[in-house]
């Protein structure tokens, strides 16, 4: 099925703002700028310009509200569904035993290999990219904890 710009820009906007509202809340960090509202409302902001860019493109196109445009096979679709749950289990269950960067380099290389089919070493390369990228983003820029488990050593020397 696909749906008009403006109907997904609709629910990405309204998305923004129930972001924006939520972390309204959240109290600022001590001795820092930024508090732990921060994200959350940039990330809200940005979903809702996106959104609203989104919601004049559709309407200027006047494109149907939704319509299908193939059939959806069900087994894939389960299969996708099963490894992104499968996916976040693991993380959740693994990550205090392995870390951060061993637990998503993993998780990441799997999916990228299942959903793309490249190649394990192109899998492995955007995983270890994407990761090393997360870390920055998380961990170093924003100080949000990331277990380092295992290469804790090797990556606070």
């Amino acid at each position: 099925m696909r749906t008009s710009d403006a109907v997904s820009g609709t629910m990405a906007a309204a998305l923004g703002a129930v972001l924006i509202v939520a972390s309204a809340d959240l109290d600022p960090l001590p001795r820092q700028v930024y508090g732990a509202g921060t994200f959350p409302k940039v990330v809200g902001g940005l979903l809702l310009l996106m959104g609203g860019l989104l919601v004049i493109k559709g309407l200027k196109q006047r494109q149907a509200w939704a319509r299908w445009t193939s059939k959806v096979a069900l087994r894939p679709f389960l299969q996708a569904l099963a490894a992104v749950v499968a996916s976040v289990v693991a993380y959740v269950l693994l990550t205090p035993v392995l870390g951060f960067p061993i637990v998503a380099t993993a998780l990441l290389t799997l999916l990228f290999r299942a959903y793309h089919r490249q190649g394990w070493w192109r899998a492995l390369l955007f995983a270890a990219v994407a990761t090393t990228m997360i870390w920055i983003m998380f961990a170093q820029l924003l100080h949000v904890p990331l277990n380092p488990g295992l290469l804790e050593q090797v990556l606070y020397r």
